[in-house]
């Protein structure tokens, strides 16, 4: 399942974003792997965004929220409408990733 950024519209794996972008920061793999196990609100704490923000990611409510990415050309803002809708979405389904997922495949998000 695919998630799009909602800046420059890059797909971006699921899987990956659950899993593997985190390994894509300066933190240690030890500390990269305990992150996967982490609830969603803990990963988006301000350390961790911070990490993510410095590898190219920004993220709303969810990593599934991807609002920037490193695909994302400089100078680029994100969409705003797409932004309303992807922050309802995980708004209404808090912890639901799996949910938050399927919606925003379906609609393109």
């Amino acid at each position: 399942m695919d998630v799009h950024c909602t800046t420059c519209g890059e797909p971006w794996d699921v899987y990956h974003l659950r899993h593997d972008a985190i390994f894509e920061t300066d933190l240690s793999h030890d500390e990269a792997k305990a992150w996967t196990e982490l609830s969603q609100a803990l990963r988006l704490r301000p350390r961790y965004r911070e990490k993510f923000r410095a590898a190219g990611y920004e993220f709303g409510g969810s990593v599934l929220n991807v609002i920037r990415c490193p695909a994302c050309p400089k100078g680029a803002v994100p969409d705003p409408d797409t932004a309303v809708l992807k922050a309802t979405i995980v708004e209404m389904l808090g912890d639901d990733e799996d949910g938050i997922a399927s919606i925003m495949e379906e609609h393109g998000l």
